[in-house]
């Protein structure tokens, strides 16, 4: 298996050559071509966040039904635990229907998925921090951002070490007790949600955990410009449009993406991020914000049903 790193770059699906892997937004959305095996394993472009799951879940149900990688080559444009995982799983495709393997993949996607909204137990949060503690370190000090693509190629190979330790039960047990620092600052507040700024080494679970359900969060670079989350708890959290969000800013500065619940700044190969201040992304954010809770209530205006008197009747009598 061969592994290709091209720091923020996006290809089309067609772009991808016979016997190919694409990895976490390498390719914009899941997609299979089976006759020439071709495959994109992602969760960010063009699907329902809630109903797709990470791209570390999708690498291992594709193995154990019979993807065998052997001769392929992986093409990935960023470095998380997603991508660490699908990775160690396409190097060590004999170990992917091992039970410990399944319970680290479905923790660690449910909470990449879901920006860490997802409640997981503290045992395998931690084991999940452990995990991804060299990149979460790298990204908080600044380091990660000046990286090349065979500095994150080793960046990777640190965490499939970790991943290797720990599904062969090797683990010293402090490393269920692992702590990072999720502290951030809250600095303005829009119609019922909040921009932050991180200030430990990672926010994203901390915010939802506290009770915020739709967040901007970001950091400043060394190289002054800043990397933005745009993320809401799910689906089912209504008023903050996360797509119709990044589409306003992305029309300001192109580049910003995502999926239905969750999407940022745009990742540049040279390792800069976005040029907007927050005080600009808070007054767009929060004027998308405003037009959605307007059409919504425009809408209602105008499509308030009539129910018929027995069918309240007969809703009464299901409950």
């Amino acid at each position: 298996m061969k592994l290709v790193i091209e720091r923020g770059r996006v290809v089309p699906f067609e772009a991808l050559p016979p016997r190919s892997i694409a990895l976490d937004g390498y390719v914009q959305g899941p997609a299979i071509d089976a006759e020439c095996e071709r495959y994109s394993f992602d969760h960010h472009g063009g699907c329902v966040r809630h109903a797709t799951r990470a791209t570390c879940e999708q690498v291992r149900d594709a193995i154990v039904l019979g993807l065998d990688p052997a001769g392929f080559t992986v093409f990935c444009n960023d470095v998380d635990l997603d991508t660490a995982l699908s990775l160690w799983l396409l190097a060590n495709p004999h170990r992917a229907a091992e039970e410990l393997v399944g319970q680290l993949v479905v923790s660690a996607g449910h909470l990449d998925a879901h920006s860490g909204a997802w409640p997981i137990g503290e045992a395998m949060r931690h084991v999940v921090e452990w995990l991804s503690e060299p990149e979460t370190t790298a990204r908080a000090d600044g380091s990660y951002w000046t990286m090349n693509n065979p500095q994150l190629a080793r960046l990777l190979g640190d965490m499939s070490r970790r991943v290797d330790v720990y599904t062969h039960g090797q683990v010293r047990a402090d490393v269920t007790k692992f702590e990072i620092d999720e502290s951030y600052v809250i600095e303005h507040r829009g119609t019922d949600w909040v921009l932050a700024r991180t200030v430990g080494t990672r926010a994203h679970a901390a915010l939802f955990r506290d009770g915020h359900t739709r967040v901007v969060l970001y950091r400043q670079l060394p190289d002054g410009t800043y990397g933005y989350t745009v993320a809401k708890r799910s689906e089912f959290v209504k008023f903050f449009p996360v797509v119709e969000i990044l589409q306003t800013l992305g029309k300001i500065e192109p580049g910003w993406g995502g999926g239905s619940t969750i999407g940022g700044a745009p990742r540049n190969a040279d390792g800069s991020r976005s040029k907007l201040r927050p005080e600009q992304v808070f007054d767009l954010v929060e004027a998308t914000v405003q037009r959605a809770r307007l059409a919504c209530q425009t809408h209602a205006d105008h499509q308030r049903p009539s129910v018929p008197p027995d069918a309240t009747v007969k809703m009464r009598a299901l409950r």
